[in-house]
């Protein structure tokens, strides 16, 4: 499962809220995608990024292996404005309790476009052996 030690990366709060799917999608051009892009940069061998999207705007990356292993640290992207010239923040609930079990959304981000997707079971096996046994993928 996850690796608990965790980085920090800024975002713009109101970008995935718990108010709509749709709101939770605009991820792809924020913080969220600049994190993806350099946990797959950084670790070849990741060939997805586990996500859990959290309750206070904050969420958790990892990069995933073909066989559904952690790879590198977790990543906290914060929910919280980061202010110019400093470190990007860590909100005081992820700070209290890590976050783990406040998530609202739960998935995989495969890098590149559809036909480059691995196939369908293989994500399955993948998301089960990162989240248990009751994931199910739904569509972004």
């Amino acid at each position: 499962m996850l690796n608990v030690n965790m980085t920090s990366i800024a975002h713009n709060p109101g970008e995935w809220k718990t108010a709509g799917m749709e709101e939770k999608t605009n991820f792809r051009s924020t913080a969220f995608d600049q994190a993806c892009q350099t946990i797959l940069g950084s670790f070849p061998e990741a060939i997805g990024v586990a996500f859990k999207f959290l309750d206070c705007g904050c969420s958790l990356l990892c990069g995933v292996s073909a066989q559904g292993d952690s790879i590198g640290e977790l990543v906290h992207v914060s929910g919280q404005p980061q202010k110019k010239g400093k470190k990007p923040p860590i909100c005081f609930r992820c700070k209290r309790d890590g976050g783990l079990n406040r998530f609202i959304w739960q998935g995989i981000h495969w890098p590149g476009d559809e036909s480059e997707l691995p196939d369908k079971e293989l994500r399955l096996t993948i998301g089960r052996n990162v989240f248990g046994p009751d994931y199910i993928e739904t569509n972004t």
